[in-house]
């Protein structure tokens, strides 16, 4: 057998693919109550300065935490030698009066306990299951540190203070966004990134050159390597030094699971080396992931270890899949090219189900912009580490060589982030195809392993002495492997449209329902919130990336207040957003695009409308402003508006509130009512008595959050309505839903279904019947 240690470790990861698959693993447990001030006890694993909203803050991550009190002090070597913990992030307002504390000591913190959030929504960050992959089992705020023990691990605190030497030149030769940048290129430091670049990067497909990878260890460690053997050191001295240097600089960024990989293979290849056995690169990969999943399986879902692993698996198992038959290794231009080339095609086979898995778009133009930036980067990495180099000599000559090293920096990463910007603006830029099914991952997977083994087969056949003799190359033809190449892509890509589907979104304290027609047109009632801070962005972006939504038919804005509106505005404002009172220009694209947005006839027109029709014509996108008896035509489907009349007056935005009856080909029939008032929803029966038989409405959002205020005995008993949603945020602060509400609505047998319990709601609906489906079971 060929690779039999690879192929072991490949059954292994398989088998924990499949185990994870069937039996899910049970969430842990901790005593730690959610809002209340508690003292841990545990050992500083890792410490970093962070900025937010609130001021800058010392993150603390602390390991084999323990419930601590003032009678166990002076006991903590006894406590901890009982049992392990797990891991806590501690936040500690960074003052003055603020002691760092040494890395590997024993300290004491108090605290306020914040638990991480489960997603809610399909495509939204699942914090809770981040944080589990890598063993953190919540948060402490408002921190403070009530004891430290006097032992430390020196070890990590010269690596520590050695980051944040290097952090240093780095702020003071560059500029603050170039040092951001070169700190998490070369320092694994991300947290003074700002989210544009992030997203820039991100959105063209180069946000690896962020992660420490096999560049950085084959940069530095095959570097200090050859230094090291050109002074005559003995080859397993300077084996061992160099894996050693390339173990503590993984240790200094961090030692994520793609710096981990490649310190690993690193070590493999030297100890080949020095063994004078032969280095397979596939069997040094699959041992790295055993290892890594060995201590925590979950790393399967994280989405850093699945590229960084796919990268090199690509590469590894189907470059040569890709490549033209007869291709050379040789160095002329047009061959490197098309080595290239393949390598970037290999490359993307694995990545492509992974990137629509994780941000549902592929950067159609990554592939001719990672020819010119990973060349690139080996230049960007050398001028970066010459200026630290540089910059840590006492003599004004370092100084002077780190500032024109630091301009090399600046010079390059200002072109990554124009050609970046550049390939954005192109046509197809970005390639929305939303989250695959989990078949046809697998049927892709499959079509991929076929290409993988019908060329090892025919490779073993063509080394056989006949073929060799006669000079016979026997594998799949080129057009042969593209055809199943393309074919697998567009049947991952593909994404049928069932019938007509509905969704409404857990926005916290605000309300935001997708609808898709019967013909793929999609619908947008409402979007926004009050508890959760940039929720378009957070939410209701990411929601319609998942379903492969790049723009919206219509956007049905009930109101203008902003828990019905602020995510809407955010995509309006763009990526960047801006600033309305100062008039700053919009940014020059939208994350999702709209083709109008329909308004109340009745709108106030006041500062909220002013904005929204400022942006709107920034835009080019029409306003339009809707009545009773207007109807909006959709395929499959038809918006009837219930409220207001045309020559309705008032001063509260939520009684000009519309009000919209929706119904399919099939009559099943679903009341969009906003936060309409009482005389609203007498109005909307009315009209609803005047169009049809009102009785048996399917869904009905409730009014105004489930309020008492609104959803009237008359209203609720006209309509009779069997299944009720409710948009609301937990604990908030107007005690949504009100009791009174919920009993109207069981004394009529309505199913109810509440979003800050059941997070999103689906509802598909088709041959005149619906099925409902809750995202947190």
């Amino acid at each position: 057998m060929r690779r039999p240690l690879c192929c072991v470790c490949v059954a292994f990861v398989v088998t924990v693919f499949l185990y994870l698959k069937f039996c899910p693993l049970p969430e842990p447990v901790h005593d730690y109550p959610e809002g209340e001030r508690i003292t841990l006890l545990g050992d500083v694993y890792k410490k970093e300065f962070k900025s937010g909203s609130q001021g800058n803050a010392l993150v603390v991550e602390l390991e084999n935490v323990q419930r601590w009190s003032p009678d166990l002090a002076g006991k903590e070597t006894e406590i901890k030698t009982k049992t392990k913990g797990g891991k806590v992030l501690c936040y500690l307002e960074a003052d003055e009066n603020l002691t760092v504390p040494k890395a590997g000591s024993t300290i004491a913190v108090e605290g306020k306990v914040s638990c991480f959030d489960r997603a809610g929504n399909p495509g939204e960050f699942d914090a809770r299951q981040y944080y589990r992959i890598l063993g953190v089992d919540c948060r402490l705020y408002k921190a403070e540190i009530r004891a430290e023990g006097s032992r430390y691990s020196a070890y990590r605190e010269i690596l520590y203070q050695l980051r944040c030497h290097f952090e240093g030149i780095f702020d003071r030769v560059l500029a603050p966004g170039d040092a951001s940048i070169m700190k998490a290129v070369l320092l694994g430091n991300k947290s003074g990134l700002d989210e544009q670049s992030r997203r820039l990067f991100q959105k063209s497909g180069i946000a690896h050159i962020l992660a420490i990878s096999g560049l950085h260890i084959t940069l530095l460690g095959m570097g200090f390597y050859k230094l090291l053997r050109k002074v005559c050191l003995p080859q397993a001295a300077c084996a061992v030094v160099s894996v050693g240097l390339m173990i503590a600089y993984g240790d200094m960024v961090g030692m994520s699971s793609s710096a981990y990989r490649a310190v690993f293979m690193f070590g493999m290849q030297l100890v080949a080396q020095m063994l004078r056995r032969t280095y397979d690169m596939l069997t040094a990969l699959a041992l790295a992931a055993m290892l890594i999943l060995l201590e925590e399986p979950l790393y399967l879902y994280h989405s850093g270890f699945l590229l960084s692993f796919g990268a090199i698996l690509g590469v590894g198992c189907l470059s040569d899949v890709v490549k033209p038959a007869g291709g050379r290794d040789g160095k002329r231009l047009t061959e490197r090219a098309v080595q290239s080339l393949c390598g970037s095609l290999s490359i993307f086979l694995v990545h492509f189900p992974v990137m629509l898995c994780v941000y549902y778009e592929f950067p159609v133009y990554s592939f001719l912009l990672n020819l010119v930036i990973i060349p690139a980067m080996s230049v960007l990495m050398a001028a970066g580490l010459l200026c630290l180099g540089a910059g840590s000599l006492p003599a004004a000559a370092g100084t002077g060589i780190a500032e024109a090293m630091g301009g090399v920096c600046h010079t390059l990463l200002t072109a990554f982030e124009r050609l970046c910007a550049v390939s954005l603006k192109l046509p197809f830029a970005n390639w929305t195809v939303g989250r695959p099914e989990d078949w046809r991952i697998y049927v892709y997977g499959i079509g991929i392993l076929f290409l993988y083994a019908a060329h090892q087969y025919g490779e073993h056949i063509s080394g056989g002495r006949a073929c060799e003799k006669r000079g016979i190359h026997i594998g799949l033809p080129l057009p042969v492997r593209l055809v199943t190449v393309l074919a697998a892509v567009i049947l991952i890509s593909d994404s049928p449209v069932d019938g007509v589907s509905m969704t409404f979104l857990d926005v916290g304290q605000g309300d935001c329902i997708w609808i898709e027609s019967a013909k793929g047109e999609h619908f947008l009632v409402d979007g926004g919130s009050t508890s959760k801070s940039q929720v378009g962005a957070y939410t209701i972006v990411p929601y319609l990336k998942y379903m492969g939504v790049s723009r919206l038919d219509a956007v049905f804005l009930t109101h203008l207040d902003s828990d019905h509106t602020s995510g809407v505005m955010e995509i309006l404002e763009g990526s960047g957003g801006r600033d309305m009172k100062t008039g700053s220009a919009v940014e020059d694209s939208m994350e999702i695009g709209i083709s109008r947005i329909c308004v109340s006839e009745a709108v106030i027109e006041d500062e909220a409308y002013e904005r929204l029709t400022f942006l709107c014509e920034m835009r080019g996108i029409p306003v339009c402003r809707l009545k009773a008896g207007d109807r909006i035509e959709a395929r499959g489907l038809r918006f009837e508006v219930l409220h207001p009349q045309g020559d309705y007056e008032t001063d509260s935005r939520n009684a000009y509130s519309l009000v919209m009856r929706l119904r399919t080909d099939d009559n099943v029939t679903a009341l969009l009512t906003g936060d309409v008032e009482a005389d609203g929803e007498q109005a909307a029966a009315k009209r609803l008595c005047d169009l049809s038989d009102p009785a048996g409405i399917d869904i009905y959002k409730a009014t105004h959050h489930g309020s008492r205020y609104s959803n009237t005995q008359e209203l609720i008993s006209l309509t009779r309505p069997k299944l009720a949603v409710i948009s609301c945020g937990e604990g908030n602060s107007y005690g949504h839903p009100h009791a009174e509400t919920i009993e109207k609505l069981e004394d009529i047998g309505s199913d109810i279904r509440i979003t800050k319990d059941t997070g999103a709601i689906f509802i598909q609906i088709k041959n005149g019947k619906y099925s409902v489906e809750d995202y947190i079971k």
